[in-house]
């Protein structure tokens, strides 16, 4: 589908200029060149980031014959440009004209090189009595202030200006930024349509604007306050002097330089509320008057927090980052020293954002830096925080408890930890708000970046944040953590400060923020990775000097906060409430990766488990084993965490920064995927001599989980134990033979899809293969007929020109699974270009598209076999290798309730932005979408905070269609982001509703404009189980998740010159209650027991026991995410509230 919003604007733009251009315009008056270059304007060859120094306010005054464009900056900033103070940049024009001015009708034609493409900035125009606003367009390139390199072409912004606007002799014209981001000057032209001559008028000055600031300051002793006012002033001529009055009373006098001047009258308190009159009296020229409102003094405190955001890459490669990081800490231990003698507010504080780099900087430098380091951790002057660094969502809660871990060594220290703070990554992992209060942490910063997200809330907002089961947090939504570095903190620029922080106190109170304190952020440079600096400190300390109000102090984060929690801390609003991320949808840009960091998640959760049986069944495990599984554990979490690549990695893919830092990226999970390996067989040769082995070769299944399951495994095994073709049986202890399956062959061996019966919770279960005289049967091969298949769950028929499943029917439930008024059928293969306009989803609009799905689709037929039907489909696809082609299998279970869609593809290299997508538009009357998270279960858009994702979020392991007779049920290994709802469109409305339970797996994308890969190639293989079922609780949804995910591990044995006796099954562990799920069981860090987490699924309370195989309650200990012991009672039962989520120790 394409959209032709576009068109016809086109059309209606083109009707427009006809119009206008009928009219010959002559010109007045020319600012720069139209030659598609910003280079004859100020800054365009120094740092745009200058701009506040150079031009205060950000604005600029020109006048026609006398100024050079030199004087004007190449660039004009908007309410969205922090670096230039989220201020409205201006420029007031000058020019004088004769008396056909005031006849003449004018256009005024802004020429751009660029703007600001995701939010480019709406123009006001002004002059005499006349006021316009005009959107800017769109732009190519959002690094163009950086890199001076644009696509774009033909921008232009143009307004008419009627007859009358100007008049013989002075006129000002004023172009004021009032909303969105940055554009960047080609020329400014003026034109009428008539002939109007410029003439130069003689020199003056202007008072353009009047200030009361809300605040106020010291005077000649701390007893005198002022009302700080400002009045601003063109000078057009010399510099020379003026004298001021107010109320009637002699001010002082100023000296006005040629240009903008900003002067400072300040008078004596007492005037709040009331107009006063101010006049000034140049030396030559006319007195200048206006009359100002004086306003009352904000009394806030501003808590300033100084730290760095710890991006693990994009502004340098991995590798340099932690060396950096670690400087850092030594270089706040000096600031620390150096500024013992400062005045409390102004000493140096620094908040270390993640926990990491601290726990290196602690291990590696020597005892009497790391006791100085702890000295000022306890006199509140450095603060260790709670998060590893910062997470996307992609992590599961396995990952969790190492992402903790230097927690539990601060401890040991001594060290204090009680905030927990995430930076950038708008969204979080539910199951945090359950760890963390068990770890002491009571408080929780997060800072969002608005970029291609929505923020949560219209204001810096304090609330409780609760898991599930009620347990919480305080949490601060912040604004952005470089909030200060917009006000120019950095740059000790006093003026830009006082801009910054009024600015701020204005905004806060116009959203109704209701408390007179307020924590922000900032680095010691704009820039993420930033080293600390002092030079605040002595900005804070003038500040306090000059200012009774409103007040700044340096802190750490959780000093406002302790403050929030002492004074409002039981006003607060509480949302029990999923956090999810934006941000994740960037890992579709390097599908293959993120499908093995979710594999080798799944396998650790069995493998960990299967070392916890081998410590149970008494045979241990290495000294090393928990140092290896740190290990694996943190290369997964830097490949999850939120940093992806480099900066300039869409603008720039090919050069060295972004070929070197995603090569680092990538490697973190495959050097997580084959270190796991590796430690399966540790497992696995841990528990081989506990197994029953036979004369026959056996095979024996390992079942990771807490309840007994059946399930489908691939199974890999020699010709020297089956040989090739030949006949076999695999059964039990009772003769009863399993199905099995061929897949593939190789030369010297074959693989086997194997459905494994009544395998045991957390245990194992050994069969024996016997083989056969004859020759074992193949799969039956044959034509699809009347474009379907049923078992005796469902019945499915085909759509075989598209390839995919028009009905899928439940003879169970009695119902219709796939809506037939739908526009994708299910299964359907979906690509999605953007027709290049990368940056429409950062302007938070999706608009510009079109979609197809497969062309010249084939189906080879079916293959029967003892487990499942399969039906193939293979197409052609927008994207991918055409010779190769889109493969699909459908797989219809035999004899359990079960549908799998797989899909493989090889995908060509294409940087111009594009998405594949699955389609499953279900059919289920009054349903909603339900998906699991870390630590619990969300409806979309109801159990989430306001302004979360809600369009696409990521999910675990499973997404449900639910009402209150059945749910459908959804699986993936490989793809963690689901549409929800539909496909994007209009991704960005609040609140998100849904007409329709449909649900689209996002299998890749490349619609990021930093950080993420610019494109992906290669083949790319995936799959979803597929079921349905009348039970409605979260606890068969899960099940059904877990088990299509966490695989069912397995071990081949020869045969043994003897039986051995060993037992055939066994079962080490399980939950007493049918609704807690055993999430993890890994061996505890202490070497002794084994830690396990549970969390209760359907709201019910219960009480936790644990069994063994024979059902005799075991002993445990309640314990935190790191393993500590929270009473050290040994107990065989614990109470649990509904949802609640808890970690228990097993010896």
């Amino acid at each position: 589908m394409k959209r032709h919003k576009h068109s016809i604007l086109a059309v209606l733009a083109a009707l427009l200029w006809g119009s206008l251009s009928a009219t010959p315009y002559r010109p007045v008056w020319e600012i720069g060149r139209k030659d598609g270059s910003a280079a004859e304007f100020a800054l365009y060859d120094g740092a745009y980031s200058d701009l506040l120094g150079r031009f205060p306010g950000a604005a600029a005054a020109y006048d026609v014959g006398r100024s050079t464009p030199g004087e004007i900056p190449y660039i004009l900033p908007g309410p969205q440009d922090g670096w230039a103070g989220n201020g409205n940049g201006s420029l007031l024009i000058r020019f004088g004209a004769d008396a056909q001015a005031s006849r003449a009708e004018m256009r005024l034609t802004l020429y751009l090189v660029e703007s600001q493409a995701s939010s480019p900035p709406t123009i006001e125009i002004s002059a005499g009595g006349f006021r316009t606003s005009v959107q800017a367009p769109a732009g190519d390139d959002i690094n163009y202030p950086d890199t001076k390199r644009t696509s774009a072409r033909g921008l232009a912004i143009e307004a008419l200006l009627p007859a009358g606007t100007f008049g013989a002799g002075e006129n000002l014209l004023t172009i004021r930024n009032a909303g969105g981001s940055w554009l960047v000057w080609d020329a400014i032209v003026l034109e009428a349509d008539r002939s109007v001559k410029c003439t130069r008028p003689g020199d003056g000055i202007a008072l353009i604007g009047s200030h009361s600031q809300p605040g106020l300051i010291y005077g000649r002793t701390e007893e005198e306050l002022l009302h700080p006012v400002t009045l601003t002033l063109v000078n057009w001529g010399k510099p020379q002097r003026a004298r001021w009055n107010y109320d009637g009373k002699p001010g002082g006098t100023v000296t006005l330089s040629r240009g903008i001047n900003t002067v400072e009258v300040n008078i004596p308190e007492g005037y709040e509320g009331r107009t006063v009159d101010f006049e000034v009296h140049p030396n030559r020229g006319k007195a200048l008057s206006a009359a100002v409102e004086i306003a009352p003094a904000d009394k806030y405190t501003v808590y300033l927090v100084q730290h760095t955001h710890t991006d693990i890459g994009y502004t340098k490669p991995q590798t340099e980052i932690l060396t950096e990081h670690l400087r850092y800490i030594d270089y706040a231990v000096e600031y620390c020293d150096l500024t013992a003698d400062y005045p409390d507010d102004a000493k140096f504080r620094w908040t270390c954002e993640a926990s990491w780099p601290v726990r290196e900087w602690l291990r590696i430098r020597p005892k009497a830096q790391v006791d100085k380091f702890i000295r000022y951790v306890k006199a509140g002057q450095i603060e260790v925080t709670a998060m590893f660094f910062n997470m996307s969502e992609l992590s599961g809660e396995n990952n969790y408890k190492t992402f903790l871990e230097p927690v539990a060594r601060f401890r040991e220290l001594g060290l204090p930890v009680e905030t927990a703070m995430q930076n950038d990554v708008n969204g979080i992992a539910w199951c945090l708000a359950d760890y963390l209060p068990d770890l002491g942490v009571k408080y929780f910063s997060i800072g969002s970046n608005n970029h291609r997200a929505l923020v949560p809330f219209d204001r810096p907002t304090l609330y409780r944040w609760e898991s599930p089961s009620g347990k919480g947090l305080l949490m601060f939504r912040s604004d952005h953590y470089h909030t200060g570095n917009s006000w120019g903190i950095h740059t000790g620029d006093m003026a830009r400060l006082e801009d910054g922080v009024f600015g701020y106190i204005r905004n806060l109170k116009r959203t109704g923020y209701p408390f007179p304190v307020i924590a922000v952020q900032y680095s010691g440079y704009l820039t993420d990775n930033s080293p600390p600096s002092m030079r605040e400190c002595d900005l804070i300390r003038a500040w306090n000097e000059r200012y009774a109000w409103p007040k700044l102090r340096s802190a750490t984060a959780h000093e406002f906060l302790g403050r929030i929690d002492s004074q409002y801390g039981d006003k607060l609003p509480v949302y029990r409430a999923a956090y999810p991320d934006w941000w994740t949808d960037g890992f579709g840009s390097a599908a293959r990766e993120t499908a093995a960091s979710r594999k080798t998640q799944s396998d650790l959760v069995a493998i960990e488990a299967m070392l916890s049986m081998a410590q149970m069944e008494g045979t241990g495990q290495s000294g090393g084993t928990h140092e290896e599984l740190r290990r694996i554990h943190e290369n997964l979490l830097f490949y999850d965490e939120h940093t992806f690549g480099a900066a300039e990695s869409i603008w720039n893919p090919g050069c060295e920064n972004s070929q070197v830092q995603w090569a680092e990226k990538g490697s973190y999970v495959w050097e997580a995927l084959k270190s796991t390996q590796l430690l399966y067989e540790d497992a696995i040769g841990r528990l081989q001599g506990a197994l029953y082995r036979s004369t026959h070769p056996t095979l024996t299944f390992f079942n990771p989980l807490g309840w007994e399951r059946s399930e489908l495994t691939t199974v890999y095994i020699d010709f020297e134990l089956i040989p090739a073709d030949r006949e076999f049986r695999i059964v039990d202890a009772a003769g009863k033979a399993l199905r099995v399956q061929p897949i593939r062959s190789r030369r010297e061996g074959r693989y086997y899809a194997i459905w494994a019966e009544g395998i045991p919770a957390m245990g194992y279960k050994t069969f024996e293969i016997v083989l056969g005289d004859g020759k074992a049967a193949e799969p039956r091969r044959t034509e699809l007929r009347n474009n379907s298949l049923e078992n005796d769950f469902y019945r499915i028929v085909f759509d075989p020109a598209s390839g995919t499943i028009a009905s899928l029917y439940d003879k169970e439930l009695g119902r219709e699974m796939v809506d037939p008024d739908s526009e994708w059928k299910l299964g359907a293969f979906i690509y999605e270009s953007l027709n290049g306009d990368r940056h429409q989803m950062e302007r938070k609009v999706f608009d510009n598209y079109r979609r197809s799905s497969l062309s010249d689709v084939h189906c080879p037929g079916v293959t029967s076999g003892d487990i499942y039907q399969s039906v193939r489909f293979t197409g052609k696809a927008e994207g991918c290798d055409e010779k190769f082609g889109v493969q699909i299998e459908v797989r219809l279970y035999n004899d359990v309730k079960r549908v799998e869609l797989g899909y493989d593809f090889i995908r060509k290299p294409e940087t111009d932005p594009s998405a594949i997508y699955v389609a499953m538009p279900w059919l289920l009357e009054n349903a909603k979408l339900t998906f699991d998270v870390p630590g619990g279960v969300v409806r979309s858009g109801e159990d989430q905070i306001p302004g979360t994702s809600a369009s696409w979020n990521t999910v675990q392991n499973f997404v449900a269609a639910r009402n209150d007779d059945a749910q459908i049920l959804v699986s993936g290994s490989e793809v963690p982001l689901y549409l929800l709802g539909k496909l994007l469109d209009d991704p960005y409305r609040q609140p998100r509703t849904y007409e329709k339970p449909h649900v689209f797996p996002w299998l890749m994308n490349n619609y990021w404009t930093t950080n993420f890969r610019a494109s992906q190639e290669g083949e790319f293989k995936c799959g979803f189980v597929i079921s349905s079922t009348r039970d409605t609780s979260n606890t068969a949804a899960s099940q059904f998740g877990w088990s299509a995910r966490i695989p069912l591990c397995t071990r081949v044995m020869p045969a043994a010159t003897a039986a051995n006796g060993n037992a055939r099954d066994r079962s080490f562990l399980r939950s007493g209650c049918s609704h807690v799920l055993i999430t993890s069981c890994t061996p505890a860090a202490s070497g002794e027991g084994i830690l396990i987490n549970l969390r209760e699924t359907d709201g019910q309370a219960g009480t936790l026991t644990l069994l063994d195989g024979s059902g005799r309650e075991l002993p445990f200990t309640a314990a935190d995410a790191t393993g500590r012991p929270l009473d050290g009672r040994s107990v065989t039962s614990l109470a649990l509230k509904p949802y609640e989520n808890r970690f228990v120790i097993l010896k």
